[in-house]
């Protein structure tokens, strides 16, 4: 018997720090077997159709959920390379020196998340409480000097997933006055060896295909381009209401 795929799943939320771009997140949609239906681009449509939206941005997609949004008036607004490192026991490695790993409330990480990112693409509180749901479990985890008194703010954050045997490295921020220093690596370290212990045997991530400085740190960890790339759509919101009434 052929067993028949379960149907995607998405949420429709507000893009963080702008109220007129409705979000619409795919799970799992950065799977290149990962498709869609008219049907579903029919319901996008009628759930953005109220309020005062604008325009309608995906998160990040496959090539194959890709290719169909374009023939629906959707264009790129981002593209991000999309890489892997298998997991195994030479994972745990000595961690980067100089730095000291603990607990970040969300606060904190929202103002790191801002400061390097930028309005645009950074997470909002709400926006970061769903990327903490996006697995079955997960961690954050924020980088300070080593040595510096216990409530001195973080100066980079990390917030990890593992679902099965998988693991998603989904956010890495580090205050723009503090890069280069070591913080993003202690970071990765954390999160390859703590992923590892609880069971996956492999870690994805993506990035800005312009962001070399953030390319050069996952390469340097033993990141590898899985071969296609994701990227984030948008589409005016009348041209999808006008395609729905079509």
């Amino acid at each position: 018997m052929t067993s028949v795929p379960d149907p995607p799943t998405w949420s429709i939320g507000t893009w963080p720090f702008d109220a007129t771009t409705a979000m619409i997140t795919l799970h799992s949609a950065h799977r290149p077997d990962f498709s869609i239906t008219d049907s579903l681009v029919d319901e996008w449509a009628d759930a953005t159709s109220a309020g005062s939206f604008q325009r309608v941005r995906t998160s990040a997609v496959g090539p194959t959920v890709a290719d169909a949004l374009f023939s629906r008036g959707f264009t790129v607004r981002q593209e991000l390379d999309f890489l892997v490192r298998q997991l195994d026991a030479a994972n745990d490695v000595a961690a980067p020196g100089g730095w000291r790993i603990g607990s970040v409330r969300r606060a904190e990480a929202v103002r790191i998340d801002v400061a390097a990112f930028g309005d645009e693409w950074a997470l909002d509180e709400s926006a970061f409480d769903n990327s903490c749901r996006a697995t079955l479990r997960f961690r954050t985890r924020g980088s300070r000097r080593r040595g510096a008194l216990p409530f001195t703010p973080p100066v980079g954050y990390c917030l990890t997933g593992v679902s099965e045997d998988s693991s998603y490295l989904q956010r890495l921020a580090v205050l723009p006055t503090t890069r280069r220093r070591g913080a993003a690596g202690a970071l990765v370290h954390d999160a390859l060896t703590w992923a590892w212990r609880l069971g996956a045997r492999r870690m994805y991530v993506n990035t800005d295909v312009d962001n070399a400085a953030a390319l050069s740190l996952y390469r340097q960890w033993g990141f590898e381009s899985v071969g296609y790339r994701l990227r984030v759509l948008e589409c005016d919101r009348t041209a999808l209401s006008g395609r729905r009434s079509s």
